[in-house]
């Protein structure tokens, strides 16, 4: 009877983690989309510099060599992993 109600509160806590923190902002210089409570993070159109605090840094120009930078950075656990495309 524990494990079935531990199960329902479980499955409650991670529907709940997953379906409520996502957040989509209109900023002047693009669009900010924040999934999973800043798990995820996709910026659209930013050119924002890259966190001094972010571990593991790419650049899409160099990583991908890219021409047409689109602006966009995508930062995963919480700016850990930041991949920038400018």
């Amino acid at each position: 009877m524990n494990s079935k109600i531990l199960f329902a509160l479980g499955l409650c806590a991670f529907a709940a983690s997953i379906f409520s923190g996502c957040a989509t902002q209109k900023t002047r210089t693009g669009r900010s989309n924040t999934f999973f409570g800043g798990l995820a993070e996709v910026n659209t159109g930013s050119y924002l510099p890259v966190s001094p605090l972010t571990v593991i840094p790419l650049d899409g120009t160099q990583f991908l060599g890219r021409v047409n930078p689109s602006g966009d950075q995508v930062k995963l656990l919480w700016g850990a992993i930041t991949y920038s495309d400018y």
